[in-house]
């Protein structure tokens, strides 16, 4: 049988910063899985659970908990200890029922605690559209999610879709428009919470910008940093409970 391409591990110091581990007593960490998330912008379960998250000692316990069925992301038991847990991904511990949301934050990523009320609901961000016939538009999430939706609710490319887990039924479309409370996912002011002002349309040259208020200054982002999270309020907690 052939070896599967691909190395499994990461050197320490070349892994991303937002994964928060050492880099200088053990020379290489576990890589992410091929999943819904760039593993450029994911964390594998393992790092998550035991260095960040400080659940567990070493990998070897950390896998015997997720093997144990006792890990959920996304309201599913995960077993694969490299499993790549991303953006607004809901994460359960069942042994310690606790709850996490990995949300957007000067560190890339950052774990938060949420409510059990919060457990089933997740926040998806449109990234492309495109027509399966004349009734049906299939709508791809940043997570890997497709969803198909009739064509008479046509939902423009960036628009945030509140849904269920782990149905993936939809409850809401929050779509991006002025006075629409957002959160930077990307650029050098991730993680900041602002309300947008207005839309500057693409054109051939210039990508669709956004004018932005927060902390009581307004900046101009690229709409592709950003999410949308709610209408006046967000729909969900991304700031995390005690």
């Amino acid at each position: 049988m052939g070896k599967k391409s691909g190395s499994k591990i990461l050197k320490r110091t070349m892994s991303p910063n937002f994964w928060q581990i050492e880099r200088k007593n053990k020379r290489f960490v576990t890589k992410p899985s091929s999943g819904p998330h760039p593993s450029k912008l994911s964390i594998p379960l393992t790092v998550l659970l035991r260095d960040i998250l400080k659940l567990t000692k070493t990998y070897s316990e950390t896998k015997i908990i997720i093997g144990a069925d006792q890990v959920k992301i996304d309201g599913r038991i995960r077993k694969d200890p490299n499993y790549p847990v991303g953006l607004m991904d809901v994460i359960e511990i069942a042994k310690i029922d606790a709850i996490y949301r990995l949300v957007p934050s000067k560190k890339t990523l950052t774990p938060i605690s949420i409510p059990d009320n919060e457990r089933n609901t997740k926040l998806c961000k449109v990234i492309n559209k495109k027509s399966i016939d004349k009734d049906t538009f299939q709508y791809s999430l940043h997570d890997g999610r497709t969803l198909k939706i009739s064509s008479s609710t046509n939902v423009p490319v960036g628009s945030t879709f509140k849904i269920e887990l782990p149905s993936q039924k939809l409850e809401k479309i929050i779509e991006l428009k002025t006075d629409s409370l957002i959160v930077l996912i990307g650029g050098q002011n991730k993680g900041l919470i602002g309300t947008v002002k207005g839309i500057n349309e693409s054109s051939f040259s210039r990508p669709e910008m956004l004018d932005v208020t927060a902390n009581n200054k307004t900046i101009e982002v690229n709409s592709d940093l950003v999410m949308v999270i709610g209408e006046k309020t967000s729909e969900i907690n991304i700031q995390g409970t005690e």
